[in-house]
This record gives structure tokens, C-alpha cells and sequence, in this order.
């Protein structure tokens, strides 16, 4: 059975809880941070799924490891012992998430407005992107604008869950992934990050 989005979040605190106090990271405001992390997370999501690159033969998505050694491009489901099966694509967009959820919980917002009603996204994948990437600029908004308004609170709200909704209609309708390969992928990603923060990452 698959992860709840609850349960997603609170994994994704108790690992954040681990890095602050292991880096040495109490009080500070690693908003900015993050919010940057997650827009470099969504270039290399884009870069994985290259359909904006118009210039090259190869825009397909990247779903296999494309230069394996031990299975020469993961041409079965599985993969091999080396490469696992691993989807590109799919880990780039759990790493994306894993972003998201620790800007939630930096903006202490309840586990319920990580649900976003299903709607259909009209317009091509690169504007999605592009919106995308914006609507998180956005969520720090108020260091850079020149008017914001006072409840700049509730306008970061809007802007996360806005950003969250075309995150989800992405993954689900353009990336074709589902939510338990979003909940099974997030779980190992999970796990991996803890084992880099033991091994002194």
C-alpha cells in the first residue's frame, strides 16, 4: 500500500528535523534556500523530460538510465544490479517533491493543503514549466518586490499550493507517473537521503 501524502510530510520532517540538527542549523531561515533548491530540482526535472529542446534529435524522456555499463541502457523493466531500473525522470521529480514538502513545513502549513483538487492543465508542458518555476519564485515574493501585500502570509500560501497543483498535474498528466510510483519513489529517495546524512554527505 502507498504512502499517504501525510505520511510523505511527515517523513519529510523528521528528515529536515535530522539535517538542522546535524548540520547545526536551529533558528535559522533556510526558506530562500530551499525555495532555490526546488527551482534547480525543476531544471533538472525539465532537462529529464527535454521536450524544450528543440534543438537536439533526442527529446524523449529520460525514463532508463541511457548509459548503463552493466545493462547497457536498461533495456529491460528491471534494469540490472548496478542501475536497478532506475527512472531519470520519476527521481527527479520525488526530488522536486521532497522540496516541496520542506517548504511546507517551513511555512507551517497543515498537511491538508498538500491536497489539491484534480483539474485538467491545458497549454504545452513548457509553459507549465515556466509557470511552474515562477509561482515558487514567488513564495519569497517578499524579499524581492517592491509592494507586497500585509498578509504576505496568505499570499505565500497561495503561491505554494498554486505551484503544488501545476507540480501534481505535471507529474500525473504530462509524466505520465502515478501516485503510488510518486509515493514508492519518495520513500526510497527517503531513505537514501538519510543514509547520506550518515555517511557525512
Amino acid at each position: 500500500m502507498a504512502l499517504t501524502l501525510e505520511q510523505m510530510y511527515e517523513m519529510q520532517k523528521q528528515l529536515d528535523s535530522r539535517i538542522i540538527r546535524e548540520k547545526g542549523l536551529e533558528g535559522r531561515d533556510l526558506l530562500p534556500n530551499t525555495v532555490m533548491a526546488l527551482q534547480v530540482e525543476i531544471g533538472e526535472l525539465a532537462n529529464e523530460w527535454r521536450g524544450f529542446k528543440h534543438w537536439s534529435n533526442d527529446r524523449e524522456p529520460r525514463t532508463r538510465v541511457k548509459d548503463c555499463l552493466g545493462c547497457s541502457g536498461c533495456k529491460s523493466s528491471e534494469g540490472c544490479e548496478i542501475c536497478g531500473g532506475a527512472n531519470p525522470l520519476l527521481e527527479e521529480y520525488v526530488d522536486c517533491l521532497h522540496f516541496f514538502l520542506s517548504i511546507a513545513r517551513q511555512l507551517d502549513l497543515p498537511a491538508d493543503d498538500l491536497y489539491i483538487p484534480d483539474d485538467t492543465i491545458e497549454g504545452e508542458t513548457t509553459v507549465l514549466f515556466t509557470e511552474l518555476l515562477h509561482n515558487v519564485g514567488m513564495i519569497m515574493g517578499h524579499e524581492f518586490l517592491y509592494e507586497w501585500p500585509e498578509d504576505f502570509k496568505k499570499q505565500q500560501r497561495n503561491f505554494f499550493r498554486g505551484a503544488l497543483a501545476v507540480f501534481y498535474s505535471l507529474g500525473e498528466q504530462r509524466l505520465g507517473f502515478t501516485f503510488e510510483q510518486i509515493a514508492d519513489a519518495y520513500a526510497a529517495k527517503n531513505a537514501v537521503n538519510h543514509e547520506r546524512q550518515s555517511s557525512g554527505y
